[in-house]
Formats: C-alpha cells, sequence, structure tokens
C-alpha cells in the first residue's frame, strides 16, 4: 500500500487533489523567532494561513501542500497540524536543512552522518521535535539544499570534496539518501540559480544521494527552472530524478514575474517535447506568512508572499496552454508526478 504522510497520519494519494511540492506556511530566516518584533500571534496567524488555504481549495482544487520549512527556519509542526485540521488541506512536512551558509544549526554541524540519518529517520517515523518538546506530527519528506546566501548572490565555491558543495551539506545529503533509502520517502531539494553558471548542482546532489543508496526517481531537484538550462535539465532528467518548476508569479533573480515566467515555460515546452513529461512538478515557493512582514512591508523578499494563489490558474497554465502544453499534460505536472513521487510504500 502507498500513502501519504502527512503530519495528520497517512493518507491515501488518491485523495491528493492539486499538489504544490514547495512551498512555506510560516518562514522566518535563522534567527527570527528570537527578534521582539516577529513575535508570533499564533491563533491570528493560523486563522490568516487558513483562510488563504481554504480558499485556494475551494477555487483552485488544492488538496496536498509540501511544507518545505526546515526546522531552523521556522517549522512548526503544531501550526502545521492546526492548519491541516481547519482546512483539510492534506500537509507533508519535511525533515532536513537549509543550505550550509544559511542553515544548519552548529548543534547539527557536529552530528556525524549516522546521527543525522538517525534523526531524519525518526522524523519520518516517530514524529518531529519542536521547542524541546516531542510531538506526534511525522515529516513525510526530506529536503536537502545547497548554495550560497541571497543577499549578494554568488556561485558556491569548490568545497573540499571537490563538488560546489560545502562540508556539512555533503554530510548532511549523505544522511538524507540513507533515510530516504530506509523510509522510502522523497528528497525534495533547493538549489541556488547561480551554481548552474559554474556546475550543474542537481547532479552534484543526485551523485551524493546516489551514493549512499536514494532512488532518484524519489528525488525533485527544485529551482532547476529559475535560470534554465536545456542541457543541465535535461541531464537532471536523464539521471531519472524529476525537476521542479517553481517561483511562478514571483520575480527571484530576475526584474519580473513576467520574464521569469516566460523563461520557464519556455524551458518547460521543450521538456516535454523531448518525452520528459512524467518528471515534472510545479510549485510557488510561497510563504503564507512571514513574521517579517509584519515590521517592513518593502522587503523585496517579500514577493514570495504576495503572490496569489490563484496566479497558478490566472496566469501561468493559460501562458503554458498558449504554447500548446495541454490539459493531460498540465495534470500529470499537478498532481500524477508529484503523487508517485511523494507516496511512500508501507
Amino acid at each position: 500500500m502507498e500513502v501519504f504522510r502527512t503530519v495528520l497520519g497517512d493518507v491515501s494519494p488518491e485523495k491528493s487533489g492539486v499538489i504544490l511540492t514547495h512551498e512555506h506556511l510560516l518562514y522566518g530566516y535563522p534567527g527570527a523567532e528570537l527578534d521582539h518584533r516577529t513575535v508570533l500571534d499564533y491563533d491570528n496567524n493560523v486563522s490568516f494561513i487558513a483562510a488563504q488555504v481554504s480558499k485556494g481549495m475551494a477555487e483552485h482544487g488544492y488538496g496536498t501542500l509540501v511544507d518545505m520549512t526546515p526546522p531552523e527556519v521556522g517549522r512548526h509542526p503544531e501550526l502545521m497540524a492546526e492548519v491541516a485540521r481547519r482546512t483539510g488541506l492534506n500537509v507533508i512536512a519535511i525533515t532536513g536543512f537549509f543550505p550550509e551558509r544559511m542553515g544548519v544549526p552548529y548543534y547539527w554541524r557536529r552530528q556525524t552522518v549516522e546521527e543525522l540519518t538517525d534523526f531524519f529517520v525518526k522524523d519520518l517515523t516517530e514524529g518531529m521535535v519542536f521547542a524541546w518538546q516531542q510531538t506526534p506530527y511525522r515529516a513525510g519528506a526530506i529536503k536537502i539544499a545547497t548554495g550560497q546566501e541571497s543577499v549578494t548572490p554568488m556561485p558556491s565555491p569548490i568545497g573540499p570534496n571537490g563538488r560546489r558543495i560545502h562540508e556539512v551539506e555533503d554530510r548532511v545529503i549523505r544522511a538524507a539518501g540513507r533515510a530516504s533509502r530506509i523510509v522510502g520517502c522523497a528528497v525534495n531539494t533547493h538549489t541556488d540559480p547561480m551554481d548552474y553558471r559554474v556546475t550543474n548542482p542537481g547532479i552534484e546532489q543526485l551523485d551524493i544521494l546516489e551514493e549512499e543508496g536514494a532512488d532518484p526517481a524519489k528525488v525533485i531537484i527544485g529551482h532547476a527552472f529559475v535560470e534554465p538550462n536545456d542541457d543541465q535539465l535535461r541531464e537532471i532528467l536523464n539521471r531519472g530524478a524529476n525537476v521542479q518548476i517553481d517561483h511562478i508569479g514571483i520575480p527571484w533573480r530576475v526584474e519580473t514575474a513576467e520574464e521569469l515566467d516566460e523563461l520557464m515555460a519556455n524551458a518547460l515546452v521543450g521538456l516535454l517535447a523531448d518525452g520528459f513529461g512524467s518528471q515534472i512538478v510545479l510549485s510557488f515557493d510561497r510563504w503564507f506568512y512571514n513574521p517579517r512582514s509584519d515590521v517592513t512591508e518593502s522587503d523585496p523578499q517579500l514577493a514570495n508572499e504576495r503572490v496569489d494563489l490563484g496566479y497558478l490558474f490566472t496566469h501561468f497554465v493559460p501562458r503554458l496552454k498558449s504554447k500548446g502544453v495541454t490539459d493531460e499534460q498540465i495534470q500529470a505536472i499537478l498532481v500524477d508526478n508529484p503523487r508517485r513521487v511523494l507516496s511512500i510504500k508501507v
């Protein structure tokens, strides 16, 4: 039997609805939880998030969301569970960490691959820990992440392993590969667009994951379309992994969302023509609530929170259809493909 492992328990993938594979219900960079200006008003914040979710479900058929927020960036198991209770949304949490330059708290930087593997497996099979307390809410996928910080974007340097992956990231990825093999769950990744200028970060991630026994068919390479390179995308796909279109409606590393949407749509059409339609998923990478938005509305990174959940169907899907993408292909990208990748055999 195959299931989605959600924060409220295992459910049938057949009840997936439209699936968003990379989102953030609550998001704050490491350290934000210590700022007097970003204290959560828990009930009001949950209601704010749940209202957005409910509207998206009713109007656009969203049924499943992967909350890709790692522990040091605001992962809040009880908040995810409460949003799921109020809305009926399948919320799949992740275990894993942010890139080394922005995340992986010092405590975890000291852990061995074996210890990190045990941590991931326990998050996936026993429940996540929050604020020093064990919770019953299990993760259903693993996140790995590589790349530099985004204030002054630049390619990653060559690390001690010969790849453009830092030392701690290497250990985290190896642990993720082992945990994915043990549990049978998906690995969803963060890559930095700048790294595609000097290497193929998706391939570097896959090399390490596969060295540890992970199945590339259970891997989603995230942010691979932000600076789309057809040869690099095909290299990833030919390895049997999946690629994710994200940041639709969100101008990340570009001047306008329109510019990025067009680049990604054209790259997608080319991949579909080459027969890769079963290996593509799609998401926003949206922040449903970032406490930073209560501090300042001028932060350009808050564009992640401002894109409307309807944008996928009012702007991006019509763009794809105008380029000849069929309803069947869109169904595969939004439902069939992520359903297959995210399912866990139990």
